[in-house]
């Protein structure tokens, strides 16, 4: 097609609707037979059939042309695990169905209207609103400040809709972009913000269409839409007088604080638990939160995890739990690391970590690494993921009596692009058995009796 033919197809697109979203479009249709002229039209055909829905996002049309360059280009040296690749295609296209379920919206809810397509007449809601029911045209953004929220809470911003790949963006009070969000997850299309209620206690967002990564329009997106704001406080660390629900048995995080995207998994996963039915899944896809926020939930100085890493690192997962142990106790724990940051032509290093402190001694406090990308690459994984380093055990001999914290977690480095996982299961805290008081008293007697026989022996 020439190049007047592809501004035709794309302002006609601006007025009608795809009736399949293959088989009607024709610069999708021209990807595939590019990449096979001899498969391309069967490739179509099939894709057409599969994929006949009224509307499909970008992502999964490219889904299909990796598929189709797989099958007919590379399957013979490409060296990414074919059918491992394909399922994880089908769970993507899985999550995008489960993502379009109607979503009732919540209560403070308001319309949004026409005259907020640029940063300079934003809508500034009302105190009290945390939702808007939208609808985006083609080739603009919708501008929005929620405002008056406790400074310093944290918040989750999140996008639903039915008809389109929706982005989302936040800007300072100048307009200056400070983040961008077009997935969430890799088994999830649909945009998330999250973060810190600045000084001002307003949050200023943007919402836009696929791949208008500088918020100017630069889509073809449209259909309605719901954006919801949630704000909470920095959660606390419960304290317990010993370690509890180290199995998770209880189907859920109690005697935990949580922060970011954690869930309670069975062996249905593709894990088996090392202990009991149940074990503890942190991801960095989904409601992440940063190092900053992350460091602070921790108890962390700022700048820790960066010291920690081999790069820049940018949103996880954590959990943590205060308890009381003895000196000599053995805190122990089973962990398998998992990871999508194995494509190449680049791998970030995202990690995960534990951190433990004292409060009855500010002199301990230590934050250690469990396990990188490059220690996850041996075992191909039968979870969403698409390999792990397997089961390991970390454990750490607590050095005085007192009141411990325990943190564990995983971060992207880099990017956000590709999701890592950390599996948890089996904490527990060992005590060392002390030496009873008959056992001394035998001890000190047998001495005495030693060495009245040395000094009787050695005087005759």
């Amino acid at each position: 097609m020439s190049q007047s033919d592809y501004a035709t197809l794309e302002q006609n697109a601006k007025t009608t609707v795809y009736k399949n979203a293959v088989l009607d479009d024709i610069k999708l249709q021209d990807a595939l037979k590019s990449i096979n002229p001899k498969f391309g039209d069967f490739c179509t055909r099939v894709a057409g059939e599969a994929w006949g829905l009224p509307l499909i996002d970008q992502k999964t049309k490219a889904l299909i042309t990796i598929c189709a360059i797989l099958i007919t280009n590379y399957l013979s040296n490409f060296k990414v695990d074919i059918m491992k690749l394909l399922s994880t295609l089908a769970i993507s296209s899985y999550s995008i169905s489960l993502s379009f379920l109607t979503i009732a919206s919540p209560a403070h809810a308001v319309s949004e209207s026409e005259a907020n397509n640029s940063f300079a007449t934003t809508k500034l809601l009302p105190s009290g609103v945390n939702s808007v029911d939208g609808q985006l045209e083609n080739e603009s953004v919708n501008f929005y400040t929620f405002s008056n929220f406790d400074t310093g809470n944290l918040f989750t911003v999140e996008v639903n809709s039915q008809l389109f790949d929706p982005l989302i963006g936040r800007l300072n009070d100048f307009g200056k972009i400070i983040e961008i969000n077009d997935d969430q997850s890799d088994n999830n299309v649909l945009p998330i913000l999250t973060g810190e209620i600045p000084a001002s206690g307003n949050l200023n967002l943007a919402l836009s269409g696929l791949r208008d990564i500088n918020l100017t329009g630069d889509h073809f997106e449209s259909g309605s839409y719901t954006l919801s704001l949630k704000t909470f406080v920095l959660p606390s660390s419960p304290n317990n007088t010993t370690l509890v629900n180290g199995g998770f048995e209880t189907g859920n995080f109690t005697g935990w604080s949580t922060l970011g995207s954690t869930s309670i998994e069975t062996a249905t996963f593709g894990s088996d638990p090392t202990d009991a039915t149940s074990q503890a899944l942190l991801s960095t896809g989904g409601t992440t939160f940063d190092d900053s926020i992350t460091e602070k939930f921790l108890g962390l100085e700022a700048g820790s995890l960066n010291n920690l890493s081999k790069g820049q690192v940018t949103k996880g997962s954590t959990i943590q739990q205060t308890f009381t142990a003895k000196a000599g106790d053995i805190l122990s724990l089973d962990y398998n690391f998992l990871s999508n940051e194995v494509l190449p032509p680049i791998t970030f290093p995202d990690f995960s970590f534990v951190s433990i402190s004292s409060s009855s001694d500010s002199s301990i406090s230590s934050l250690l690494e469990l396990a990188n990308v490059s220690n996850a690459t041996s075992t191909t994984s039968l979870t969403e993921f698409f390999e792990e380093t397997g089961f390991q055990t970390f454990s750490f001999k607590l050095p005085t009596t007192g009141t411990y914290t325990l943190g564990i977690g995983v971060i992207n480095v880099g990017d956000i692009a590709f999701d890592s996982g950390l599996l948890i299961d089996n904490v527990k805290v060992t005590s060392v058995p002390e030496p009873s008081f008959g056992l001394l008293k035998f001890s000190a007697l047998a001495l005495l009796v030693f060495w009245k026989k040395f000094l009787d022996n050695l005087l005759h």
